[in-house]
């Protein structure tokens, strides 16, 4: 079936009949759970990064790991479960808040796994109060000097 193209494969064990009917946000949170949508793809969705992302990019508490369909890249990046929250539901997934979005990307690029560059981003539309508020939550100090 997969050769006539009749059903199309979107990862191991998973099918579909038609990609475009497929809730991407929704699938990502579904296939590696717990996680939520996060780092560039929320920034960007929000117009926070000028850029938009190729990959769909969500923070996971399991270890990180990458899902490769014929539509998209899934990346997952670990966060320890100290720093899993800061998300709200929408759409049946669960999306980070830009201010959270844009700590979770700060935190990654800090320690190595990610790029943060502020020239790309507009943080005039960032809570000022509520991003101030989730770096004491952090309290992490790294990140305290880059913010």
């Amino acid at each position: 079936m997969i050769k006539s193209g009749k059903i199309i494969r979107l990862t191991k064990g998973i099918y579909t009949l038609d990609v475009s009917k497929i809730n991407w946000g929704n699938f990502a949170v579904e296939m590696y759970s717990p996680s939520y949508l996060s780092f560039e793809w929320v920034l960007a969705k929000y117009n926070i990064l000028s850029q938009k992302p190729i990959n769909l990019t969500l923070a996971a508490s399991k270890r990180s790991k990458k899902i490769i369909t014929p539509q998209n890249i899934i990346i997952y990046h670990h966060l320890q479960p100290k720093l899993f929250w800061g998300f709200v539901k929408e759409e049946n997934y669960l999306i980070a808040e830009p201010e959270k979005a844009f700590l979770d990307l700060a935190y990654l690029s800090l320690n190595g796994y990610a790029k943060f560059d502020l020239e790309e981003m507009n943080l005039e539309l960032l809570d000022k109060v509520k991003l101030r508020e989730y770096l004491r939550k952090i309290n992490y100090r790294k990140l305290n000097r880059l913010c």
